[in-house]
């Protein structure tokens, strides 16, 4: 493996309109530098897949295949692009693949997997006095071969001989050498790295949440009867965590909130109030959980009338759209001044909104006792606007993001713990190593009408498994991964048995949190127990087994074990999918395959893998 870490410092002072470039590469001169001599060869000139990740973890991370462009959002719904497109001015015109954070190209050469890697370095937090860099967004041009690098900079006052970004670069032959090198890079203190989640578990942190079935629907009397069931009905947490004495826990999710920016319960859900919902959890043993979303507002809600100056503007001194959601924001009116739904940001350059902050972190945590806080939508905090201190996005969102994380352990002593979601990767990563690391699942496999217009953030099980894949080797490296919910119910569902077990072992083998949602006051024994009863075996099989995965296509891969005792078909397309047996041994350390899950049928030198399936074979030197 060859790399090289390269500096990048402002020539004079000056202040950015935009994002800034400030490095371009040649392709095949990368290759040159970096390949081994003896797969260059296969390299240079050569097409190449492409894994971008999006800026904030609901943007696609998964392959685009070679020769593929990234596909072009209908924009069906405006504000659904802040999802997924990097803020701030393009400094690179032209049709290119678009990478933040961390990106590589890859070739197929000799059956083995070649990678070329360039990591987004500088926000790497050395001491607790680090300043934030802007995070970098990767332009890659496959007509030209090059790869532009510019800096999400936007409003940001340059000094000179300022680091504006550091990047690594370097290759890697295969997966596990690849994500290897990334924990290297972000995690080469792995304990400490991860230190301040040994509370919730040694490994794969588990529990329940309100959000997959009940979604923002919710009261006491539902959650009472849930926490109940939960220890009760042989579901999949009882089975994983509860039998076993493993920390778990039990998270309440959007909906008992008077409304954004109003942080209060509903007093006709939750009369009893958050503090007495916390402490019925914590007595039944489990981690109290809460869904919050501190960075957008609702201007429907009292906090918003009464604190219209923290809301940020643009320079007409219109208020910013975060996004769209059919649950918040008027439709229109003198309360919504953008498109229908939208809800908006705070400006995080006044001292007083981080202040605010502070204080509702203060309330939830030493006052409600709640120690499981999912931060929702984080990337409103990164977005562009007109500060009213002046300043770029990225310095901002620094500072209110430690502010909101700072609180470690609760006035008890007790852990507390953060999940960030919709949070952008690369200005997040230091305070959150827990991190949903793609978009929602959801317990249909697709959304047609979504995905015709190409939406990259779509909620749906199909594009969570491709991010969950994709961002397999930042699992204990740059995150502990969490890859959204398994499913086992039987009711308001269309997934499949095979559906199901494929999610629940993606998510166990490729990331390290294990939620469930389904109701467990309704446990069907005889079908959901079925089903729980052969995951939670598949489960125990592969405990101690390090799974990596390549691609084949976009939509297929072959999955194998570090040790090479275990070897597998993924096949996430609607089709059936061939794959030749020798393609699978290159991964193994035998030619006999034993079948421990199997949706495939022998065929001719190979295997015929079902649609939307996972298999899984022991190998055997026999």
């Amino acid at each position: 493996m060859r790399s090289e870490v390269l500096e990048y410092l402002c020539d004079s002072e000056c202040t950015d309109g935009g994002n800034r470039l400030f490095a371009e590469f040649s392709i095949d001169a990368l290759v040159r530098k970096f390949v081994s001599e003896d797969v260059q060869a296969g390299c240079l000139g050569s097409d190449f897949a492409f894994y971008g990740s999006g800026w904030q973890s609901w943007g696609f991370g998964g392959e685009i295949d070679a020769g593929k462009q990234q596909k072009k959002y209908f924009p069906i719904v405006p504000q659904w692009k802040n999802y997924f497109t990097v803020p701030g001015k393009r400094a690179v015109k032209g049709k290119t693949l678009v990478g933040s954070f961390i990106v590589y190209l890859r070739w197929n050469v000799g059956g083995k997997s070649v990678y070329l890697a360039l990591c987004s370095t500088g926000n790497i937090r050395k001491s607790p006095e680090s300043q934030a860099l802007p995070p970098v967004r990767f332009d890659v041009d496959r007509k030209k071969r090059k790869i532009f690098c510019s800096a999400v900079s936007d409003g940001n006052k340059w000094n000179k001989n300022e680091k504006i970004a550091e990047l690594c670069v370097f290759s890697a032959n295969g997966f596990f050498e690849l994500k290897d090198k990334i924990r290297s890079l972000y995690a080469s203190d792995m304990d400490a790295r991860f230190a301040r989640l040994g509370f919730l578990g040694k490994r794969r942190i588990g529990g329940w949440e309100s959000w997959y079935n009940h979604y923002a629907d919710i009261d006491w009397n539902l959650i009472r009867r849930d926490l109940d069931a939960i220890g009760e009905s042989q579901n999949i947490v009882k089975t994983l965590y509860i039998d076993k004495n493993k920390p778990c826990v039990f998270q309440v999710d959007d909906g008992w909130e008077i409304s954004l920016g109003d942080w209060d319960a509903r007093k006709d859900r939750f009369p009893q109030g958050m503090t007495s919902l916390a402490s019925e959890i914590s007595k039944r043993g489990y981690i109290p959980g809460l869904w919050l979303a501190p960075l957008i507002v609702d201007l429907r809600s009292d906090f918003a009338r009464k604190h219209k100056d923290w809301i940020l503007r643009d320079k007409k001194g219109k208020p910013v759209a975060a996004g769209f959601n059919p649950l918040w924001g008027a439709k229109f009116g003198s309360e919504q001044p953008s498109y229908p739904h939208s809800y908006f940001c705070l400006d995080l350059s006044i001292d007083a909104v981080v202040e605010y902050l502070d204080s509702l972190m203060e309330k939830v945590v030493n006052e409600w006792g709640f120690r499981y806080l999912k931060l929702d939508f984080l990337f409103a905090g990164l977005l562009n606007g007109n500060f009213t201190n002046g300043g770029s996005a990225f310095r901002w969102y620094d500072r209110a993001i430690r502010t909101l994380t700072k609180r470690n352990v609760n006035k008890k002593g007790e852990g507390v713990a953060y999940l960030g979601c919709g949070l952008p990767f690369e200005s997040s990563f230091n305070d959150f190593p827990l991190s949903r690391i793609g978009t929602d699942t959801k317990e249909d496999w697709d959304i047609p009408w979504m995905k015709n217009a190409n939406y990259p953030a779509r909620p749906s099980a199909f594009v969570n498994m491709q991010d969950t894949l994709g961002h397999a080797f930042w699992d204990m490296s740059v995150f502990v991964n969490d890859p959204d919910v398994v499913f086992m119910r039987s009711e308001n569902i269309s997934l499949s048995e095979k559906e199901k077990i494929l999610i629940a072992l993606v998510n166990f083998l490729f990331a390290n949190q294990i939620m469930h949602s389904d109701d467990p006051s309704s446990f069907d024994s005889s079908k959901e127990g079925r089903l729980t009863e052969t995951v939670a075996a598949l489960y125990d099989c592969f405990e101690d087994a390090e799974f990596g995965v390549e691609n084949v296509t976009s939509e297929t891969y072959i999955i194998f074990s570090r040790d090479k005792k275990y070897v597998g078909f993924i096949n996430l397309s609607s089709k059936k999918s061939f794959a030749e047996k020798s393609a699978l041994e290159a991964y193994s350390c035998g030619k006999s395959f034993e079948p421990i899950v199997e949706f495939a049928k022998s065929s001719g030198n190979g295997f015929l893998f079902e649609p939307h399936s996972i298999s899984i074979y022991e190998c055997r030197a026999d």
